[in-house]
């Protein structure tokens, strides 16, 4: 749904994004990861044509991004920024009657459609709500009820979930994969990055405005992880457990905890088979022994080499 193909916009000084090729698939939420600077907004903006590129192509529904194709980009694409205007004086049923009208939307469409953003948004109860008495976390819902008013195909959501509370997190997550589940393709730029691990199919970390890792969570954490994190949980032995792991110099950083033991395997993943049949061998009882994934912002620090 969303292609990429060495997209480059150079602002000097080395700063914008740089020979970017990435491909999002229909239907999937796309987390955008990098710290302030790295390039996230001008990739946006670029698929959204509010900025034109250098050098590079970039495609959304296999209509590429141009000029003259503005108009077009703008049916399929609902871009939400992390900063958007409201109107104070308005009522929630006002402001999104008044987008309506800029989507050119008939107007004895505009009560059922403002109807349907607001139960896909868990908004209905807002309806007749001053927009200047929402908090934080109602008006990104009404934010994201009004870029869905045109029925997008593409969301580009820009830190939907900056500034809010752990409830309206929450919340804004759940809304986004109801999304993702009617057929939307979400590209989701933040970077509160437990969050995107919940809730993203691909993941994309950019620094300096290239893009260092693509894929999967788990894709992208076994391309990055230098060591290995794994646990033993041990049911009797735990001293001959301990002989055995020093036998072995790829073992390090070994920690005891209960009958759990921890610790960084730096070596072949074809040698973990050695140790468990060690132990069996030495009499501990083994009742599991597992890896552990390193979570996203570990991923993230050791891609970017903040570490």
């Amino acid at each position: 749904m969303i292609r990429i193909e060495h997209l480059t916009r150079d602002f000097g000084g080395g700063r914008g994004i740089h020979d970017l090729s990435m491909e999002i698939p229909k239907g999937k939420i796309f987390g955008y990861i990098g710290p302030n600077g790295a390039g996230k907004s001008t990739t946006i903006k670029i698929l959204c044509g509010l900025y034109s590129q250098t050098s590079g192509r970039a495609f959304i529904n296999n209509l590429e991004v141009t000029p003259a194709n503005a108009k077009r980009i703008k049916k399929i694409v609902g871009y939400m920024p992390d900063n958007f205007g409201v109107y104070d004086k308005m009522s929630v049923w006002e402001y999104l009657d008044f987008f309506c009208a800029a989507y050119h939307i008939p107007p004895k469409a505009r009560q059922k459609r403002v109807q349907e953003v607001l139960a896909l948004t868990n908004s209905q109860h807002m309806l007749d709500y001053q927009v200047a008495s929402l908090s934080k976390g109602m008006t990104q819902r009404i934010g994201l009820a009004k870029t869905l008013l045109h029925d997008p195909e593409v969301l580009i959501l820009d830190e939907p979930a900056s500034g809010l509370d752990p409830y309206a997190r929450i919340e804004m997550r759940q809304t986004i994969m109801r999304l993702r589940d009617i057929g939307k393709t979400i590209m989701l730029s933040s970077h509160i990055l437990p969050e995107l691990a919940g809730v993203c199919d691909l993941i994309g970390i950019l620094e300096k405005g290239r893009l260092l890792a693509f894929g999967t969570v788990d894709e992208v954490t076994r391309q990055v992880q230098e060591n290995l994190k794994l646990s033993v949980s041990i049911v009797s032995g735990m001293e001959r457990a301990q002989q055995v792991f020093a036998d072995f110099p790829e073992v390090q950083n070994l920690e005891c905890n209960g009958n759990e033991m921890h610790f960084r395997f730096n070596g072949p993943r074809g040698k973990l088979p050695d140790i468990l049949t060690r132990l069996v061998a030495n009499g501990v009882s083994v009742a599991e022994f597992r890896e552990e994934h390193a979570d996203l912002e570990e991923v993230f620090l050791s891609v970017t080499h903040h570490n």
